[in-house]
C-alpha cells in the first residue's frame, strides 16, 4: 500500500468514520476460569476481560477472523498474582502471569488457522 493510499484511505466524506465502520471493535468479557471466547468479525479488536479472580484458561472460536486480522486481550489482577493459559486456536510460548494488582496486555494475529501470540507486556 502506498504511502498516498494510506493517508488517503477512509477519509472520503461518505465513510462510516466510527471505529466499528473502521474495523475496529473494544468489547469486555466476563472471567471464567475457563473462557470459550469466540473471536467477532474485525480487522483490529481489543477484548478486556473483567477482572482476574483466579487463574484462567482461554479457548477461542476463531471462525469470524481473517488472516492478518489483530486480537489485543487486556487483563487486570485483584490483590493477588494471576496466570493466563491460551489454549485451544492459540500457538503461545506459554502462559502469561500477571503480578497482584498489576494489568497485561498480550497481541495475537490471525495466521489463517490460529491466533499467534505475538507480544505480551505487564503494566503498573
Amino acid at each position: 500500500m502506498s504511502l498516498i493510499t494510506t493517508l488517503t484511505r477512509f477519509s472520503a466524506v461518505t465513510d462510516n468514520n466510527s471505529l466499528e465502520g473502521k474495523g475496529v471493535k473494544a468489547y469486555t468479557q466476563a472471567y471464567a476460569a475457563t473462557s470459550a471466547w469466540v473471536a467477532k468479525s474485525a480487522y483490529l479488536q481489543h477484548v478486556c476481560y473483567a477482572q482476574l479472580t483466579g487463574a484462567m484458561t482461554i479457548n477461542a472460536t476463531v471462525t469470524n477472523l481473517l488472516q492478518f486480522d489483530e486480537v489485543i486481550f487486556w487483563f487486570a489482577t485483584d490483590g493477588t498474582q494471576r496466570i493466563v493459559t491460551f489454549g485451544t486456536n492459540f500457538l503461545s510460548s506459554g502462559t502469561v502471569t500477571i503480578p497482584a494488582s498489576k494489568g497485561a496486555v498480550v497481541k495475537a494475529i490471525f495466521d489463517g488457522t490460529n491466533l499467534n501470540v505475538i507480544s505480551r507486556e505487564i503494566y503498573a
